[in-house]
């Protein structure tokens, strides 16, 4: 999990690098940065809705094989309850929660990016105080 976050959090380091020399350069490509962040987050979140889909139908196909091996009669509650205690629910699970945590953090990076338009405006505002 963190391995994602580490990677893109070198990543966003490395683009948020503005200097005066870059200045005009990197307003030119902020544009096309915020979209590979959304895209990012995108896919984490397209991600995210598998895992719940796939969690549900394991759910469901591991309660109606509880309820077809179990020596007595479980309710399908109970039956339930003995399926989300199985190893590839909880798999699933982490799974999901590894999801959250990077959409999290991906939305945290949202609006970084959204307020760089800020900072470049107050780079330039400053520049052209010096220059006066």
């Amino acid at each position: 999990m963190s391995d994602i976050i580490d990677q893109y959090s070198q990543e966003l380091t490395e683009q948020l690098a503005i200097d005066e020399l870059n200045l005009k350069d990197y307003e030119l490509k902020l544009p096309g940065r915020k979209h590979l962040w959304v895209g990012r987050l995108m896919r984490h979140k397209q991600q995210l809705n598998t895992h719940i889909r796939n969690k549900k139908k394991l759910i469901e196909k591991l309660t109606k094989s509880i309820q077809e091996s179990s020596n007595v009669r479980l309710s399908v509650p109970a039956a339930e309850k003995v399926a989300w205690n199985t190893d590839p629910v909880k798999k699933l699970n982490e799974e999901i929660e590894h999801e959250e945590i990077i959409i999290e953090y991906l939305e945290k990076v949202e609006k970084i990016w959204q307020s760089v338009s800020f900072d470049i405006k107050n780079i330039i505002e400053i520049q052209k105080l010096e220059t006066m």
